[in-house]
């Protein structure tokens, strides 16, 4: 049994209330307090409020059980102290596993967007160079095709209604409403003109018409075959013309390319049923005049660096169409009426007026296609193509027009073709001197980037 004093002792002790305990006890009597109270209360220094009896105070028993309590107040409290501790630890280490695990995320969704960027540009490259070489592929097919259809019905037309001044400004005139229908409409970006510009496109202009309609001339006295063969000795005046107008110099592999061409011309000719003196004429003076017009562009329009192949191709239309009427009328004006009254009783009004029509907007088909091949190609690449398309068209001449040919006809017009061909790859730069050479001329003062690519579609890629 406990003695009566001590049942009477812890009564008074519990009935004095909390306060009278240490603040120790007093936090583990109120368990409610949180852990706050618990470790604030564990780091003051303990202070035992003076009870109402002395004898409690010196009771060892009393004495004894406040250490114990203070003794557990401060095991409990360091166990919540590293408890607390690890957890922050646990938490900051996680946290920072998981700033890693972001980050490490990040870089491989990065690099997996970086690697299917370099798949998709690598397939977009590969379906634009397809698409590159897709569409200068039909551009070649049309080029060929216009030329060969031109050439024919220029040439039945020509045998029908022998005026080839009239043809040749019907065909510049289709030119000239074509350019002018397509800058009305936007499809053509129209191209902005000045005075000066002008001026230094006149004599362009009138080259150019000069050489359209002497070749013209050529195609109505002689076969289509043949005239071809001598518009291919067109390198010889180039190279003949460029030394003293533009001070240019050759290799020897540039003057031995001529020999072949200037032979197989001759032997061409010695044999050609259709040859005819005018038409030869015509033949030559279209070379000398084309090469005439490209040197003067060379030397007239490096200022004039905004206008494309296809734009200035419309303006020498127009230009050589003001030149070429007046001349046409006063060349062939007063026959016009009783050849075109037998040219109607002949094939009709109008098949006659369809065959006008058609030759020139093959015309000016051909050309236009022409300057869109070149510029996915190199000049060099276009010359070869302009000598191939002289061989396409003179086959499909001789078959559709069945023009008798010699065996030396032939040999003579494929050698004139072969040293075309032979020309154009002696005028080839290494393509190092040509990167080089293109450097240095781009930075120079007369230097135009649109001319290398109207001189190129003429197939004089030395110009």
């Amino acid at each position: 049994m406990i003695p009566q004093a001590a049942t009477t002792s812890r009564a008074r002790v519990l009935a004095s209330g909390p306060s009278r305990l240490p603040r120790c006890a007093h936090a583990l009597y109120n368990p409610r307090d949180n852990l706050t109270s618990l470790v604030m209360f564990a780091f003051t220094p303990a202070r035992v409020a003076p009870f109402t009896s002395g004898r409690l105070n010196d009771n060892p028993t009393r004495v004894a059980r406040r250490g114990n309590v203070s003794r557990t107040c401060a095991m409990r409290v360091s166990a919540v102290h590293a408890t607390t501790t690890m957890n922050t630890v646990v938490a900051e280490r996680s946290s920072v596993a998981q700033r890693r695990c972001v980050i490490v995320e990040k870089r491989a969704r990065g690099e997996a967007e970086r690697a299917r960027g370099r798949v998709v540009a690598k397939a977009s490259e590969s379906s634009e160079g397809m698409s590159v070489r897709t569409k200068t592929a039909v551009y070649f097919f049309l080029w060929y095709f216009f030329n060969i259809v031109f050439n024919v019905y220029n040439k039945s037309t020509l045998n029908v209604f022998p005026y080839p001044w009239l043809i040749s400004t019907l065909q510049l005139a289709a030119t000239s409403l074509w350019m002018l229908t397509v800058w009305a409409t936007k499809v053509q970006p129209v191209p902005v003109v000045s005075k000066l510009f002008l001026i230094a496109v006149a004599p362009v202009a009138f080259f150019h018409t000069v050489g359209h309609v002497s070749a013209c001339v050529s195609f109505s006295k002689m076969a289509v075959s043949f005239t071809h063969v001598v518009k291919a000795a067109e390198p010889v005046f180039s190279v003949i013309l460029s030394g003293p107008l533009l001070g240019q110099t050759f290799s020897p592999a540039v003057w031995a390319s001529l020999l072949p061409i200037v032979i197989g011309c001759s032997m061409a000719a010695m044999k050609e049923v259709s040859f005819n003196i005018t038409g030869f004429q015509g033949a030559m003076i279209s070379n000398v005049a084309m090469v005439l017009r490209n040197i003067t562009s060379k030397k007239s329009l490096n200022d004039f660096k905004n206008i494309d192949g296809i734009n200035l191709y419309g303006i020498l239309g127009i230009i050589g169409l003001f030149y070429l009427a007046p001349a046409a009328i006063l060349v062939e004006g007063s026959q016009w009426s009783a050849g075109y009254a037998a040219a109607v009783a002949k094939v009709g009004e109008q098949k006659l007026w369809q065959m006008l029509f058609l030759s020139g907007i093959f015309y000016h088909l051909y050309n236009q296609v022409s300057y869109q091949a070149l510029a996915n190609i190199t000049p060099v690449t276009f010359s070869v193509g302009n000598s191939l398309k002289r061989v396409a068209v003179i086959v499909a001449s001789v078959l559709y027009f069945r023009n008798p040919v010699s065996p030396l006809n032939a040999a003579g017009s494929a050698l004139a073709l072969v040293g075309a061909y032979l020309y154009t790859k002696a005028t080839e730069k290494p393509k190092s001197s040509a990167a080089a050479t293109t450097k240095s001329s781009s930075s120079s003062e007369g230097y135009s980037a649109y001319n290398d690519a109207f001189r190129a579609a003429t197939g004089l890629s030395n110009l």
